[in-house]
């Protein structure tokens, strides 16, 4: 073939990465309307639409190819994503869908539409784990977007709810038992790009301090509102550096634990803090703050230790009125050192965060308020710790400290054994 001549749609062999942008947000954010504004923005080469079956986005199929643009549906499998199984058939779908399209190397762009339960890292991860393995994806396509439509009108009321998805009636199925106002949040703090939809009616004011809120839970976001129309659409399909992959996060509550720079707060409305220590909480002492009202704080996130289970470490996390906790492995002090990885990034990092008393247990958390009295919070936390004369009394004794982290463990495994029954 004459090297100067091509069929219609070829893309040269050396294009061989293709970009993605995927658009993340909860139910009826205005996902779609977004979509429908990048079609009709469109302005040169050709895009791949890809959607699941659920979707209303309303695309003329004829209109779309007039455009360059071909809509492809995936079916479930985008709904299906919050599966947490790193090895399911359903990540493993949606690589597949998105290498199938870069085969056809007649695109510049693929434009992916996520289900509104979809958590956006979840998508960041099939190709994070794709560039880590050197899988087929790896070398077809990169994630250059991750977009969350946020809704406005409802964000905040949907940043305190207490519902849970089925009671909404937008579940995943009666095994889905995630929380609203936590999908809503992990939305808002994993993504590249935040686009605030539907402010119609919204004074000033309050689309200000919306604003600042989002910029507070992902400082790294880009912020648009879909009202700016074409600005948004060039935003989101115009590439980053492909140096920038992979894809990585660091939210608001994560930067405040690392003592990274924040942004400055544009309203008077919102705080932020974090509190480190290394001394270990008194189990009975924390588990009485936990447990009490937190007014103010809508955001929390991070680790600790008790004295009472020295070798464990916990996360905790709460968003507005839910708030958990759970065990999420042992502290490297407390694991052989036969089982330690080998690399230099692994030792950098646990020298950094290595105590003489304590090893690498510490307790960080990083909070994001509403008029929160920051000083007083540090304090309540401070309560919590062992006083030095109980240090003194060492593992032997802190291990009796009546400890309600453990009866709670007990009987939540207790119930997942009955079936959930009480």
């Amino acid at each position: 073939m004459n090297p100067g001549i091509h069929p219609k749609g070829y893309r040269p062999a050396e294009i061989t990465r293709l970009p993605v942008t995927a658009v993340c947000g909860f139910v009826g954010a205005g996902k779609s309307t977004l979509v429908q504004k990048v079609v009709a923005g469109w302005a040169s080469g050709r895009l791949a639409v890809l959607v699941h079956d659920r979707s209303d986005a309303g695309l003329d199929a004829d209109f779309c190819r007039s455009l360059g643009i071909e809509v492809f549906r995936l079916g479930e499998v985008l709904a299906e994503l919050i599966q947490r199984c790193v090895g399911c058939s359903l990540r493993d779908s949606l690589a597949s869908a998105i290498t199938a399209i870069a085969d056809m190397q007649r695109f510049d762009r693929v434009l992916v539409e996520c289900s509104g339960l979809v958590e956006p890292v979840l998508v960041a991860e099939v190709f994070n784990d794709a560039w880590e393995n050197r899988e087929p994806l790896a070398s077809k396509a990169w994630l250059d977007h991750l977009v969350t439509v946020v809704d406005g009108r409802t964000l905040w009321d949907d940043l305190h709810s207490e519902d849970d998805l089925q009671t909404r009636g937008v579940s995943c199925g009666t095994d889905d038992g995630r929380m609203v106002s936590e999908l809503v949040v992990e939305q808002v703090e994993y993504a590249t790009v935040l686009v605030i939809s539907k402010t119609e009616g919204l004074s000033l004011g309050k689309q200000a301090r919306l604003r600042s809120l989002l910029e507070t839970l992902n400082p790294e976001a880009t912020i648009l509102s879909i009202a700016e129309g074409l600005d948004v659409v060039g935003q989101i399909v115009n590439e980053r550096s492909p140096a920038s992959m992979p894809i990585s996060f660091q939210p608001g509550w994560a930067k405040l634990i690392q003592g990274a720079p924040m942004p400055t707060i544009r309203s008077s409305y919102w705080a932020m803090g974090a509190f480190r220590a290394t001394r270990p909480f008194h189990p009975q002492r924390l588990w009485e703050l936990i447990e009490s009202d937190w007014p103010g704080i809508l955001r929390c996130q991070g680790h600790f230790w008790i004295a009472s289970q020295p070798e464990r470490c916990f996360s905790l996390e709460q968003t507005a009125g839910v708030r958990h906790f759970e065990c999420v492995g042992d502290w490297w002090v407390a694991t052989p050192r036969a089982q330690w990885p080998a690399d230099n990034e692994f030792q950098t990092q646990l020298k950094e965060h290595w105590s003489v008393e304590f090893g690498d247990r510490r307790q960080a958390f990083g909070w994001i308020g509403y008029r929160l009295d920051v000083s007083s919070w540090r304090r309540q936390l401070h309560r919590c710790l062992l006083t030095p004369s109980e240090v003194l009394e060492g593992e032997s004794v802190w291990r009796r400290f009546d400890d309600p982290f453990a009866r709670a463990i007990s009987h939540a495994n207790a119930r997942e054994n009955d079936g959930g029954s009480d």
